[in-house]
């Protein structure tokens, strides 16, 4: 596109054909949309995150283009952003290429860089009250890399880590953090005075590969001792992953250190790195924490935004002050600049608003800094869309009603090394991730827990999952023993609670008293089946030996009773799928009494099955074995007459409930994720919610269509509106 093209696109007629395209698109996606006459200038008191719901990121990677912002124009982009209903914008001070794109004294300017970018773009922000956030790639080197080479990262596995001639990704456990990290932000910070900095791969240098650099070899070797392991077959491997995870945290606590110096109010932001991938509470002086999650070339922003959504909402039960967002790209993945459709945007950030969390949009400029009209009308239309669904937002909570143990030692367990290489969820994750989707399909409200969160909050919760957690601390397990004796329903599975904390297998499980069954050994086959020997409507399953890929333990009974048969692979064959044998081996799923509450315990690895394989027999085997110690009747809500592409978020706020549905449609294809598009309305769903008390009233949020309803034994029952993509229900009581 020329110069001149994308200069008319971007002039002051902008917001009013913005605002007819966002009408269109919100009408075209079932939202009945909301327009003010103009966007006030946001104020700069307090934290600035409090009030902060509409987020922007430019992502500007033109380190290899020779011109770049030609003929820019910031009060002009920043009106175009203020029109647009935007917040707060994160934009370049560095990019991934090593080049800065000021005048810096520390870094390397960009060679086509003719101004001070970052002082035009903040000052005009500031002057129209829009929240600025710095980007600041910081590992990337273009200079000293030639002159001080230890301190490249030494990528064990080069999986994500680059060096080369122009430039060079350095250790953040060398001097480069002192000598060029630190005071290169110091060095923004002084300069432009933003209200935050937007800090990006971090976690990738201790999670997605191995430095070997000889600072880290000589660290480990006083801090732990001898060398860094090679692989996970290494005994210290576990021991390797601890002191690794210990000097992330550290890097990322002394940086906001010295920053904070420099500006006790400024907001550091590390994307990623408190997200799922690494389930640890992070520090409260980390006030918003995000991630760019799998893009969709990659992956498929409706389930990655909602495990994320299901985990990070939890985190606040122990950091109130924390709030949250999700980033997405404009095309398929970062630095491409197709366009996706406008209900894509839709469907994708009304999950993180159901999940009371913030939208972050991003966009690809151009190399002259202008943006798309066609794009940013639909980041119009979606910033609109959250506007409106704001003061329904603010101050929720999600309801407690089923948890998920997602332990940061389990994954370690299994992947001391290289824990995620890649933006998709590797295999250590999988348990979580497949108990994440089977509920969400069978439109179970719950969230994802990380081991504090859990000792925590438990109590408040009526059931919990606990996928294939090989790793149960002690206060874990006395947390679980509680929970259960005072009336708590559990389903456990396969290995869980079978190591100690130092990643060594224990004699029994953790907790074999709550599960009523003690182990025997691991079976080292490839699949099993579970015996179901009658069929059954309510979950819709076959009398039939279900298969369940991977291994399975071999259990015996103490004080449980056995509800499912395990059947092994037959002849004993342990590679691939064989058929079931004849005869079952040993329990499969059992359910055991303890104090108030029941545990059920299932040998195989269902949920890491069903992640993989994604059958849906395995789903609603899954489902039923859940419904046996926590069926409808005793959850907080349920849904009749719903498709599994429907999700529900149901959240809470003083008298208020908010039900939050959400549809989904991706069309086919055999390579690639689905693109999300072509949404069809679903009809007659029915919500059944459990209340203390009949409500006042049901509306529909935003406006106050009402809702008619029925109360009776404890039950509110209405019936959803046909769904297009989002609706909210707000619950008067």
């Amino acid at each position: 596109m020329s110069q001149s093209i994308q200069k008319s696109l971007t002039r002051r007629g902008f917001l009013k054909n913005t605002t007819a395209a966002s009408a269109a698109a919100a009408v075209a996606s079932g939202i009945i949309p909301f327009f003010p006459s103009s966007v006030e200038a946001q104020g700069r008191t307090g934290s600035c995150f409090d009030d902060i719901y509409r987020l922007f990121h430019i992502d500007y990677e033109f380190g290899n283009y020779k011109e770049i912002f030609t003929g820019f124009d910031a009060e002009e982009i920043a009106q175009i952003f203020q029109e647009a209903g935007i917040q707060m914008v994160s934009y370049f001070a560095k990019c991934a290429s090593g080049y800065s794109y000021y005048p810096t004294e520390i870094g390397v300017e960009h060679p086509g860089l003719k101004f001070d970018f970052v002082d035009k773009m903040t000052s005009a922000l500031k002057k129209r009250g829009i929240r600025t956030l710095i980007y600041v790639f910081p590992a990337r080197e273009r200079r000293l890399h030639k002159t001080h080479p230890d301190w490249i990262y030494a990528a064990g596995n080069g999986l994500s880590l680059e060096s080369g001639e122009s430039y060079a990704t350095m250790c953040f456990k060398t001097p480069y953090v002192d000598k060029v990290i630190i005071p290169q932000m110091k060095e923004i910070i002084s300069r432009y005075d933003p209200d935050g900095l937007f800090v990006d791969i971090v976690l990738q240098q201790f999670l997605s590969d191995v430095c070997y650099c000889k600072y880290c070899k000589e660290l480990f070797n006083n801090e732990v001792g001898g060398e860094i392991p090679k692989d996970e077959s290494d005994p210290k491997s576990f021991a390797y992953r601890k002191w690794s995870n210990k000097h992330f945290e550290a890097h990322m606590d002394k940086v906001y250190r010295a920053l904070s110096a420099e500006k006790p109010e400024i907001a550091i932001i590390n994307n990623y790195c408190w997200m799922s991938r690494y389930p640890i509470t992070p520090p409260k002086h980390f006030p918003h924490i995000c991630w760019d999650t799998a893009a969709p070339n990659s992956g498929l922003y409706a389930w990655n935004f909602s495990i994320e959504a299901r985990y990070v909402a939890t985190l606040t039960d122990v950091q109130p002050d924390i709030t949250w967002s999700l980033m997405s790209t404009r095309g398929n993945t970062w630095g491409d600049y197709s366009i996706r459709e406008p209900e894509a945007y839709m469907q994708e950030f009304a999950i993180p608003l159901a999940g009371c969390g913030r939208t972050y949009i991003s966009d690809d400029a151009y190399p002259s800094g202008d943006h798309d009209q066609a794009y940013m009308e639909i980041c119009s239309a979606v910033n609109k869309r959250t506007q409106e669904l704001e003061p329904h937002i603010k101050e929720c909570k999600p309801v407690k009603d089923v948890a998920v143990l997602h332990s940061a030692d389990s994954i370690w367990s299994r992947s001391p090394m290289i824990v995620t290489a890649t933006w998709e969820a590797p295999p250590a994750y999988y348990p979580v991730c497949g108990a994440h989707k089977a509920l969400i399909e069978g439109h179970v409200q719950m969230g994802i827990l990380n081991s504090e969160v859990l000792v925590k909050t438990l109590q408040d919760y009526k059931a919990l999952i606990i996928p294939n957690q090989r790793i149960l601390n002690k206060q874990e397990c006395e947390a679980i023993r509680r929970f259960v004796k005072n009336g708590g329903m559990i389903v456990a599975t396969c290995e869980t609670g079978t190591r100690d904390t130092n990643n060594n297998l224990l004699n029994n499980f953790s907790i074999a008293d709550v599960l009523g069954v003690d182990f025997l050994e691991t079976s080292g086959t490839e699949n099993c089946y579970l015996r179901m020997r009658t069929k059954d409507d309510t979950y819709n399953l076959p009398a039939t030996d279900v298969q369940v890929t991977g291994n399975y333990m071999r259990v015996k009974t103490i004080t449980a009773k056995t509800l499912l048969e395990l059947v092994p692979p037959y002849e004993g064959i342990k590679t691939g799928t064989p058929p079931p044998a004849l005869v079952a081996e040993c329990p499969g799923v059992t359910v055991n009494s303890y104090g108030k509450g029941k545990a059920i315990y299932c040998a195989p690895q269902i949920f890491t099955s069903y992640f993989k394989e994604d059958t849906p027999v395995i789903r609603k085997l899954a489902l039923w074995i859940f419904g046996q110690i926590y069926p409808n009747e005793s959850r907080t809500i349920f849904l009749d007459n719903t498709p599994v592409n429907v999700e529900v978020f149901f959240n809470h706020r003083g008298n208020e409930r908010f039900v939050h549905l959400i549809n989904y449609s991706g069309d086919k294809r055999e390579i690639g994720s689905s693109h999300t598009q072509d949404f069809t309305t679903v009809h007659d769903i029915s919500v059944r919610v459990k209340l203390p008390e009949k409500p006042k009233r049901v509306t529909v949020v935003p406006g106050s269509k009402n809702i008619d309803f029925n109360y009776s034994g404890g039950w509110l029952k209405f019936e959803a509106l046909p769904l297009p993509i989002h609706h909210v229900y707000r619950i008067d009581l």
